[in-house]
């Protein structure tokens, strides 16, 4: 039986990098109060394109125990866990609001069909007249919506795209209905995660 070569540490033994911090409960600002200026470096195993990341910062594993001990860490650690979850919630919050205003901005679009003699599965030739008017309607739509993001836009032109698509399926029997292809989209993911399901790797990357 053939035994595998132990990984070696990323970190020397006895000190902790600022993604080790970061998982503990540390924030930037808990480092600079209570442990200050670093002990050690190492060499940063992340890259950036062409980009030379600089070292990781090191804190002897010692020194960080001690600081966690103190009542006045252990209040600030509190009182950042509390502002985190606020921030994620007030985060989580706007995130449904704009979803919401989003969908309610698309469904004001119902398009009318005007069927035509058109070959079995030319799904191109059968949207392609309407994308034009869809165009204008999303620009006007944003116009009306205010500070729509890369992905906002991108969600909005899904969605009318979809109801397009819905109407389309319901003059043509032969066009693929977006409703059918998104329930075997949701089965065939949750096949894939109970097939390949395993725990995410959070230390194959530093927060400095």
């Amino acid at each position: 039986m053939s035994s595998r070569p132990e990984k070696v540490p990323l970190n020397p033994a006895g000190f902790l990098a600022t993604q080790d911090l970061k998982e503990r409960g540390w924030t930037a600002a808990l480092i600079a109060k209570f442990l200050g200026t670093h002990d050690a470096t190492r060499p940063n195993g992340l890259k950036m394109g062409r980009r030379k990341l600089p070292p990781v910062k090191l804190y002897t594993e010692a020194r960080v125990e001690e600081a966690e001990r103190d009542e006045n860490f252990l209040i600030g650690q509190a009182r950042a866990a509390d502002a985190r979850e606020r921030a994620e919630k007030a985060k989580a919050a706007r995130q449904v609001a704009r979803a919401a205003l989003l969908e309610a901005a698309a469904s004001s679009y119902r398009p009318i069909i005007h069927p035509e003699p058109l070959r079995k599965g030319a799904v191109k030739k059968a949207r392609e007249p309407y994308l034009p008017k869809l165009e204008e309607l999303q620009a006007r739509l944003e116009a009306e919506i205010g500070k729509v993001s890369a992905g906002d836009s991108a969600t909005l032109a899904a969605l009318l795209r979809a109801r397009l698509d819905t109407a389309l399926a319901a003059a043509y029997d032969w066009y693929p209905d977006p409703a059918a292809k998104k329930k075997e989209a949701e089965v065939a993911s949750r096949k894939a995660k109970a097939g390949n399901a395993k725990a995410s790797d959070w230390r194959k990357w530093d927060w400095d």
